[in-house]
């Protein structure tokens, strides 16, 4: 087996690889999870004027219908919800909302009068513009967006953890030999480079032990798994 110096790249590469299986992980949840005929897509479609008008409400009702007409010109409006605070495993929801024939009609701050259906204005709610039943559905957790949040927690721990391991050793041998579920996170350059044959190296430094770094083994394992199984399929 030949000795394989830790380096500032090796670390770099082991995160970025880390990154990468975060990015696949997340892939089978791509797709909306709000659609055109849920009760979520409706109740965000009826609040996008409200929300667009909301700094002078009074002056929606009170514009002659000319002017309505011309401010109604978007028919596709790209919107954009954060996840209430409360939801702390869940996800930013956004998306395109459509109303076909009779647009919607923008205040001034969202209107474009150059819009068209490939540029949508983007309208942002806040955390109060949040429909009760868009409410209920963020509360659930059961959305792509909350299952990609936890996604992304978990290989930020990962990568968290591992830069701190990696700091304790000077070799990628050593650091291997004390966590073996690390392989996992190594890019394969590395890997082939470590299991060449090559001449006895000295005695490495005594490091830390993989328990007295507080690393989620288990998770390292489940996760690195996970990613197998999306890339394979």
């Amino acid at each position: 087996m030949a000795y394989v110096r830790k380096t500032d790249t090796l670390v770099y590469m082991i995160r970025q690889k880390v990154r990468e299986m975060a990015q696949t992980a997340q892939e089978p949840y791509e797709g909306a999870t709000i659609t055109d005929g849920s009760p979520e897509y409706s109740a965000l479609s009826n609040a996008i004027e409200t929300v667009s008008w909301k700094l002078a409400p009074e002056l929606r009702d009170k514009m002659p219908a000319e002017w309505k007409k011309r401010l109604s010109k978007s028919e596709r409006i790209n919107v954009k919800v954060p996840a209430p605070k409360s939801c702390t495993n869940s996800g930013n929801l956004e998306l395109y909302i459509e109303r076909k024939g009779n647009g919607f009609c923008l205040s001034p701050l969202h209107f474009d009068p150059s819009t068209s259906y490939y540029s949508a204005p983007t309208v942002a709610f806040e955390e109060e513009d949040i429909p009760p039943v868009l409410m209920t559905w963020f509360q659930s957790g059961k959305s792509n967006e909350a299952t990609k949040a936890g996604i992304i927690a978990k290989f930020d721990k990962i990568e968290t953890q591992l830069e701190s391991f990696m700091g304790q050793h000077a070799s990628l041998n050593t650091a291997i030999k004390a966590m073996p579920e690390l392989e996992h996170y190594v890019p394969t350059e590395y890997i082939d480079k470590l299991h060449a044959p090559s001449a006895p190296r000295a005695k490495a430094k005594t490091v830390a032990p993989v328990e007295d770094l507080d690393i989620d083994v288990d998770n390292l394992t489940s996760m690195a798994v996970a990613h197998q199984i999306a890339s394979a399929s």
